[in-house]
């Protein structure tokens, strides 16, 4: 395309990603300017512009928003959210449905959806969420995501009992941040592997990818991400792959830990074979994909 001829719109894209390939990257303003077709007087120009009114109010309203979803606890939809603004005064300008919608959605904020279920013999409310992870798994720091599911281990020695692990992964070199086993899969149970990864990590706020079981749907379990300051994504129904590091973890836990070992007798020796799988894949098996080192090593990088 022309430089003449390029739209201010597809200006402002390549401005911000020279700046932002500049940045991360270090590649040279030189080289970035020439591929994108735009001069370097054009590019410093923009660099040193001052912000336009718009961009001021957007910058104001982006803060706003975040201000009520958090005091609301996440539960303000488009509507909700343009009532609140006007109703509480936040804005020095006014903001209608639509662009508080527009606003809402290219910033990624969501709130809890809540739909009800309804059947002949009991109705339950449950919450659903996007997938706003959408297979972004390679991430560049510790904690930007955590991602989590259940499985199911035996112990016993004659008669075989069932239970449910639960594990907490960042997705930072893949790195289990806590596990609980319980006896099935239960929001409280689920709640409590969290109570330990934030433990172990306080004062963050990840992403939490899981799937759509009956525990992460819950009303609960959204209300305590909503306590942490944490997004809520899900994985869409039947679409594993959109949990793929997940899905790998258990994969390897089941086939290069535990299929090694005898069923465990009791509760207690299975934990203990949980809690030695873990720090085993945590501190000892270094993988290609982490540059030959461990999930522990991988993740004292980012410290």
């Amino acid at each position: 395309m022309d430089r003449n001829t390029q739209s201010g719109g597809e200006k402002e894209k390549k401005y911000q990603a020279i700046q932002e390939l500049n940045e991360q990257y270090g590649w040279t303003i030189v080289q970035l300017t020439s591929a994108a077709g735009i001069t370097r007087d054009a590019y410093y120009k923009w660099l040193k512009r001052q912000p336009s009114r718009y961009h001021q109010e957007q910058t104001q309203l982006v803060t706003a928003i975040l201000e009520l979803e958090e005091e609301h606890n996440w539960t303000l939809g488009y509507l909700g959210m343009t009532t609140q603004l006007k109703a509480e005064g936040k804005l020095s300008f006014a903001a209608g449905l639509k662009r508080v919608t527009h606003c809402m959605r290219n910033n990624h904020i969501q709130t809890n959806i809540r739909k009800k279920k309804r059947n002949r013999i009991k109705r339950h409310e449950e919450y659903v969420n996007d997938n706003l992870l959408n297979e972004q798994f390679d991430r560049q720091g510790k904690n930007e995501v955590w991602v989590t599911d259940t499985t199911e281990v035996v112990y016993g020695n004659q008669t075989v009992h069932k239970a449910r692990l639960h594990v907490v992964l960042d997705l930072y070199g893949r790195y289990a941040l806590s596990y609980n086993i319980s006896a099935t899969e239960t929001t409280p149970a689920v709640i409590e592997a969290f109570e330990r990864a934030f433990k172990s990590e306080p004062n963050v706020h990840p992403m939490i990818h899981t799937d759509r079981g009956a525990a992460y749907c819950s009303g609960s379990f959204n209300n305590y991400l909503a306590s942490k300051n944490c997004v809520h994504s899900m994985s869409h129904p039947g679409h594993p792959w959109e949990n793929s590091p997940m899905e790998r973890w258990w994969n390897d836990f089941k086939l290069i830990w535990l299929a090694r070992y005898p069923r465990p007798k009791t509760m207690v020796e299975l934990e203990r074979l949980v809690q030695d799988g873990i720090e085993y894949f945590n501190t000892k098996r270094a993988y290609a994909t982490r540059n030959g080192l461990t999930a522990e090593q991988f993740r004292s990088q980012a410290a």
